[in-house]
């Protein structure tokens, strides 16, 4: 666990003075999603301690369990793991961690199902009369595994006190399907003080994880992308020669990323397949893009046009065809393109940094009483 008081001398934070405590437990510390929360927490000074769940021990014949689930999911016909049988970490670690942060309110980032029982972790923050909220991060995930995303919605979500999404979609699932408590609650990401590269040397970039649809839409402008990823080297036997000599097959996060999107004329984002079937997508890479100050070109779905105003401060396509068409406008239309992307920015500042985020989180949950 990482005390916020180490981080107080170096920011200058003064704790609030009403008691009031905010624990956050990572599920997700693969990304530095709830990391730079639990910074921007800091930074509006909300006192908050961060755990990552998976650095915690793991429960004793965890390894064990797992199998022999899974042989009886497989022999049974069934072919349903019991998820409740799969918490990984020992359910102590994390009564400790809690216990020893007392909390007032507890944020789980992703889902808590991997790594402790859900209506133990309840118990948990019930002994201290502790609000539990949920952020949920990407639930669109779970669609393909209809049994483990069942399991989520059933077992998990229903020990909250609120639940936070950063999809507009699956709020209006949670609330009008499930009757569950849930609030739209989009991503943030953090500033960016580096200036862009005044010549752009790249058109546009794209940086992700290959994929069909991707892969579909990126040979409709293979003479103009730069594209950064990994994984793309097993798709090769479908993607032309052309497309392949604009790929760079490697993994590209922090400070790599940022300088990229400083070097780029245009910001491609195409949406993970599973959240755009269900028209929802404003993933991390949108509010990443605004932040550096980058043009945004993205899919184009309801959610991302309520919180921006397309061709003033993003562009979005709504096919392949458009696709190729704003891209060979905007590298021809530059006075346009760099307003655009400074009407994006000054959008980003104003409302979506993480340290605003956690502003708006706090006063959503009486963290604090003053924006």
């Amino acid at each position: 666990m990482e005390d916020s008081r180490s981080y107080a001398g170096n920011i200058g934070l003064l704790m609030n003075m009403n008691n009031k405590k905010l624990l956050i437990l990572d599920g997700l510390s693969e990304l530095a999603l709830a990391q730079d929360f639990y910074r921007g927490c800091l930074q509006a000074q909300i006192d908050a301690e961060y755990c990552d769940l998976e650095s915690l021990p793991r429960r004793r014949l965890y390894f064990v369990s797992k199998f022999i689930g899974k042989l009886k999911s497989i022999f049974s016909r069934r072919y349903a793991i019991n998820f409740a049988k799969l918490a990984r970490t020992d359910p102590n670690a994390i009564k400790k961690a809690i216990m020893t942060s007392s909390p007032t309110h507890i944020l789980v980032f992703r889902y808590a199902y991997r790594f402790i029982k859900p209506q133990v972790l309840q118990s948990y923050a019930r002994a201290l009369n502790c609000k539990i909220y949920l952020y949920d991060t990407d639930s669109c995930n779970l669609f393909p595994d209809q049994n483990e995303f069942i399991y989520f919605i059933e077992k998990e979500l229903p020990i909250y006190d609120e639940i936070f999404s950063f999809s507009k979609v699956a709020t209006d699932f949670f609330t009008k399907t499930r009757k569950l408590p849930a609030i739209y609650f989009p991503y943030g990401s953090n500033p960016v003080t580096r200036e862009p590269v005044q010549a752009r040397p790249i058109d546009v970039l794209f940086v992700g994880k290959a994929s069909f649809r991707r892969i579909f839409l990126l040979e409709y402008i293979k003479d103009k992308v730069s594209i950064y990823g990994n994984r793309w080297n097993r798709s090769y036997p479908m993607i032309s020669p052309e497309l392949q000599n604009r790929i760079v097959n490697r993994t590209v996060w922090g400070n790599d990323l940022t300088d990229l999107m400083l070097q780029s004329k245009i910001v491609l984002n195409i949406t993970n397949s599973n959240f755009y079937c269900v028209e929802t997508g404003l993933n991390l890479r949108i509010f990443e893009v605004l932040a550096t100050g980058g043009f945004l070109l993205t899919d184009h779905y309801e959610e991302i046009a309520e919180l921006f105003e397309i061709g003033k401060e993003i562009e979005t396509y709504s096919s392949a065809r458009e696709l190729r068409e704003k891209v060979e406008y905007y590298l021809n239309h530059e006075e346009e393109r760099i307003q655009i992307a400074a009407a994006g920015k000054k959008k980003f500042y104003e409302l979506y940094t993480w340290e605003q985020r956690a502003k708006d989180f706090s006063l959503k949950v009486g963290l604090s009483d003053q924006p």
